[in-house]
């Protein structure tokens, strides 16, 4: 089974912060708990964050571990693992919309050196580098019905202590984003992202995509998440992917289908050049 997500072909325009979201999350009186951001506040600046993103984002490349399964009864389960050198690269063109291509170089599969270009499966996902931070944005609002909501006991649990005050907003496509070319459908697709109260940077996106339409034209339920964490790329902060997870579950009960990617070790990429003199591109003497 191969799971790829939509492209995303965007125009994202800065939307300077407003005064108030500094306000109220600064600009508070001592001895007072600090007051939770509008809805309308916190998407304004994931909007922020997904346009610096986009813009400054350098070329980078990183280590990749995917653990990729399959799952059927009766069956053996299938099982993949591959290491390879993830690469992401951003367009430059002037004037044109900035869009990210992902790629990588595969060293291994099960441990020994790979013999494809093309990651193996039984399951395959790409995407979550472009397609997670954008979705809760000013940009994806007309596609999207957006709501601020309260952790669960369950998500509580499953964070860790400095993280268990995460804002909460969840998402559901519109009817009418459904339809729209500029919107990730035509699936019904909903799902939350989790921010950092501190730094209002996106640190877990979760979809669900409950009647996905794989490439053999199965059905099946789809759930996916990404799990972020700060690196630091030529003297730039961003939040990049950690941890990438994928589950299906086919409405046949035919299988299930899971794939787990692991990012570590980013690096900028560096394009290095340098002039040769002519004595240095002449032939050696005879």
């Amino acid at each position: 089974m191969c799971v790829n997500t939509s492209a995303f072909r965007l125009r994202l325009r800065a939307s300077p912060l407003a005064l108030i979201l500094l306000l109220t999350l600064r600009g508070i009186a001592a001895g007072q708990a600090p007051a939770t951001p509008t809805l309308d506040a916190l998407v304004r600046q994931l909007q922020d964050n997904a346009w610096d993103y986009r813009t400054n984002v350098p070329d980078f490349f990183a280590d990749e571990h995917v653990v990729s399964t399959m799952k059927q009864e009766g069956a053996r389960e299938v099982k993949t693992t591959s290491d390879s050198i993830f690469r992401l690269v951003r367009s430059h063109g002037i004037g044109e919309t900035h869009n990210l291509t992902e790629s990588r170089e595969i060293k291994l599969v099960n441990k020994k050196p790979a013999t494809s270009s093309n990651l193996q499966g039984p399951a395959v996902f790409t995407g979550g580098f472009s397609t997670a931070p954008i979705i809760v944005s000013l940009e994806m609002s007309h596609c999207f019905d957006y709501a601020l909501e309260e952790p669960t006991p369950l998500d509580k649990q499953r964070m860790p202590p400095d993280r268990q005050r995460m804002l909460l907003i969840s998402y559901t496509i519109t009817d009418e984003g459904l339809h729209d070319e500029s919107c990730p459908g035509p699936e019904k697709q909903s799902g939350r992202v989790f921010i950092d109260p501190e730094t209002l940077r996106l640190v877990r996106f979760e979809m669900v995509i409950p009647n996905h339409k794989d490439v053999n034209n199965g059905r099946m339920l789809w759930r996916w998440s990404v799990d972020f964490a700060p690196v630091t790329l030529d003297n730039h902060q961003f939040w990049l992917p950690k941890t990438i997870t994928s589950h299906s579950e086919a409405n046949s009960g035919a299988g299930v289908w899971e794939f787990t990617a692991t990012y570590s070790n980013y690096h900028k990429t560096e394009v290095r050049s340098r002039i040769l003199t002519e004595s240095e591109n002449s032939p050696p003497p005879k």
